[in-house]
């Protein structure tokens, strides 16, 4: 179905469909960040399907498309192009309907305000590859309003349940009137959501955790801002949706019914914190477990990668320490928090690293540095499951042998006999000395008088020898 469209005619019907007609584009956010990376065109296509939206006012008005192409001045196999670049960046949505299927429906979107767009992280790289790091930064700086520097404050301002009563069975529990005005606001918003453009955890469903906090007093949009953090407190800490569902309401603002990052993040923490000085840190299963290959690995190995497939890194780092009669450091947690942050290497690769470092290598702790050198090796050279980590690290001796064999080679090759000069006045005074020495040798014939000197001397009856 979808490819029959990719060659539509002239002739070829479509109507505009718009839920935020009586909303304003942000053509600053159009211009600096989604122009450089659908162009000119696409973007003369989205304002004029705006423009014409915004006439139609959503009474379902049959176009046919020679309109566009006569006003964009562009042939019909380059509009079907510039339209998939908006449908990619989500500013629209075509579709079909089933009860006419010759007809083409553009749904529009709004774009996401500067800063969902520069927290996303897949627009954001294509924005830095279309631009380069020196325009990023500039776009950057004229996008995001830095915050003056007040230095220290109070908030005093007044909270919404200070200046207004509002009984806590009606906070705890949503009247259904304002549940069903929610559902239909989803149903009819077509505005790009920057979650769309971020690919879920395989083993986290962030949908379901939204669906159970559906009708509790946490504000929707704060979870969902909070998407990159609750994914990666996951991936570190190991904790499924139904027990981050309770973190969240615990760490949410009764006053504004925002989540709090910063506590979530603390709770989080001081929970296994809490865990770890009980002697109760329990494994909880995060990836399903891939059979290890026997053909490579013997037993004991094959027992480290299911285990290290099961067990988030915390978890996993803290079953290390507790062997060793160690602890987790707050050190260690925000080194694995920083690398989980990178979504660079999966959990079992990042376990097999911190089985490596503590138990081949004897380390007492991670070290940040090290740490960071390997993992980002790997992740160059595509280590993506524990078995590919064990083989790596299996030829890290032999890797870093021959690096050092290279880099001898090398200060072998940059070696070159370096011939003594001296500076002008020390060959003056070698010359002059060489010239002592020759004034001072003996000729041939002076050795010999010499020499008959000395055997007249030693003979009897001389002065000097009486």
């Amino acid at each position: 179905m979808t490819e029959s469209f990719d060659k539509i005619t002239p002739d070829t019907k479509y109507l505009v469909t718009n839920s935020h007609i009586n909303r304003s584009l942000d053509h600053s956010v159009l211009t600096n960040l989604y122009l450089p990376i659908i162009g000119e065109k696409a973007l003369a296509l989205y304002n004029l399907l705006w423009s014409m939206s915004l006439n139609d006012h959503n009474q379902l008005i049959l176009h046919k498309h020679y309109e566009i192409q006569s006003m964009l001045n562009c042939k019909i196999d380059r509009l079907v192009t510039i339209r998939k670049q908006l449908e990619a960046v989500k500013l629209i949505n075509t579709l079909v309907s089933a009860k006419k299927p010759d007809v083409l429906v553009y749904s529009l979107n709004l774009p996401l305000s500067a800063e969902q767009f520069l927290r996303t992280d897949i627009l954001s790289i294509i924005l830095l590859g279309k631009v380069g790091e020196g325009t990023y930064q500039q776009i950057v700086e004229r996008m995001v309003a830095p915050t003056p520097n007040l230095g220290e404050t109070t908030d005093i301002s007044t909270s919404l349940l200070e200046a207004f009563h509002v009984p806590q069975n009606l906070v705890k529990n949503i009247p259904g009137t304002i549940n069903e005005a929610k559902q239909r606001i989803v149903q009819s918003t077509g505005n790009a959501d920057d979650n769309t453009f971020e690919p879920d955890s395989d083993h986290f469903d962030f949908r379901l955790l939204l669906s159970m906090l559906e009708n509790s007093y946490v504000d929707e949009n704060s979870v969902k801002a909070a998407r990159n953090l609750i994914l990666s407190e996951h991936l570190l800490y190991g904790i499924d949706e139904i027990q981050m569902a309770k973190l969240i309401q615990k760490a949410t603002n009764l006053n504004t019914n925002e989540l709090n990052q910063n506590q979530l993040k603390a709770i989080i923490k001081d929970g296994f914190n809490q865990h770890q000085a009980d002697g109760t840190l329990r494994p909880q299963t995060v990836t399903e477990s891939r059979p290890a290959a026997a053909t490579n690995f013997d037993q004991a190995t094959q027992q480290l990668i299911s285990i290290s497939q099961q067990l988030a890194p915390v978890e996993f780092l803290g079953q290390i320490k507790k062997q060793k009669h160690g602890i987790v450091t707050s050190g260690e947690q925000r080194t694995l928090s920083e690398l989980v942050n990178l979504r660079a290497l999966p959990n079992d690769v990042i376990n097999i690293l911190i089985y490596y470092l503590l138990v081949d290598e004897k380390r007492s702790t991670l070290n940040k540095n090290l740490m960071s050198t390997i993992a980002d090796d790997w992740s160059q050279h595509d280590i993506s499951n524990a078995e590919k980590a064990i083989n790596a690290i299996k030829q890290r001796p032999i890797e870093l042998k021959k690096k050092a064999d290279q880099r001898a080679s090398k200060y072998k090759q940059r070696r070159v006999n370096v011939k003594e000069t001296l500076p002008d006045w020390a060959k003056d005074d070698q010359q002059s000395a060489q010239q002592s020495n020759s004034s001072t040798q003996l000729t041939e014939a002076q050795k010999q008088q010499l020499k008959a000197q000395l055997d007249k001397l030693k003979k009897p009856g001389s002065k000097t020898g009486k």
